[in-house]
């Protein structure tokens, strides 16, 4: 993983100011965030979505590394997001298992962030077996964080 330093040095603007935190703004919009919309974490999921399925196509070609980085980028900024909202099946868990289970939704969040971190580093680098392994981290990780923390849809 990149320290800050060294992602400074790559050129990357910090994420951070990107996104607009510590300023109650939805990421890349001047709206402010309302956290308790549950669309709201649905779109940004759906954000992810589509991120990876794009990735998917890009990364098959080094040529498209640009591409590819501007995707991780929005993913990134999506799971940000994510993190500051809560999923609606939060309602179903028991009150006493409330704090656990938010706790257990950032902790993944934080883990499926430390994978797009690789992802970013191991394209940045140019190591083509590198990105391969963080990509698929990073479906893995999607794929179970929705299988834990989304409703089934009857």
């Amino acid at each position: 993983m990149l320290s800050l330093n060294a992602t400074l040095r790559c050129g990357a603007v910090p994420l951070a100011l990107c996104l607009g935190l510590g300023t109650g703004l939805r990421p890349g919009s001047s709206l402010p965030a309302d956290d308790d919309d549950p669309s709201e974490l649905e779109a940004q999921m759906e954000h992810i979505e589509d991120a990876v399925k794009h990735l998917r196509r890009s990364l098959r070609d080094p040529a498209n590394r640009e591409r590819s980085l501007e995707l991780v980028v929005d993913m990134q900024a999506a799971t940000f997001a994510c993190k500051a909202l809560t999923p609606a099946m939060l309602e179903d868990v028991p009150e006493s298992a409330r704090p656990a289970f938010v706790t257990d939704y950032r902790r993944t969040l934080v883990d499926f962030l430390d994978a797009q971190l690789e992802l970013e580093a191991a394209l940045l680098d140019g190591d083509e077996a590198a990105t391969k392994a963080a990509f698929d981290r990073v479906r893995g990780l999607e794929d179970t964080g929705h299988a834990r923390f989304t409703r089934d849809e009857d």
